[in-house]
């Protein structure tokens, strides 16, 4: 039902930083795809068959199940990374439980490996593109 992107911010980035660079992404992808995509929290306010994109998932306080953690489902899913390639495929979360990790894990690697020894998003730069 949903989908977390992630992207590594430098060391020392304030949590109000954050929190104005995800506004900022949720906002340019609903002017660039307005009949696709929203920002509107009220359910009964959003556009028919748009994508919610939910800047305020990491606000203070609230929980977040991150890669590899099990989720609260009836069929005992599994946050899991995925290539962009697989999401444009198309995937299914059932896929991804408990029963089945272990494998997918041992045959595509450490997906969140990247993120966690990559390079940071360059936010002065972001910063110069806006403008």
């Amino acid at each position: 039902r949903g989908l977390h992107i992630y992207l590594p911010l430098p060391t020392g980035t304030t949590y109000e930083t954050g929190q104005l660079l995800c506004h900022m992404i949720a906002t340019i992808v609903v002017e660039k795809h307005p009949k696709m995509a929203t920002i509107e929290r009220m359910v009964r306010k959003r556009p028919r068959a748009t994508i919610y994109i939910d800047y305020l998932q990491n606000i203070l306080g609230k929980t977040l199940a991150t890669a590899y953690s099990a989720r609260a489902s009836d069929y005992a899913g599994v946050s899991t990374p995925l290539t962009w390639a697989e999401v444009a495929r198309g995937i299914d979360p059932r896929e991804f439980t408990v029963r089945t990790a272990l494998a997918r894990f041992a045959k595509a690697g450490d997906l969140w490996a990247p993120l966690r020894r990559g390079k940071t998003v360059d936010l002065r730069a972001v910063l110069r593109k806006l403008k």
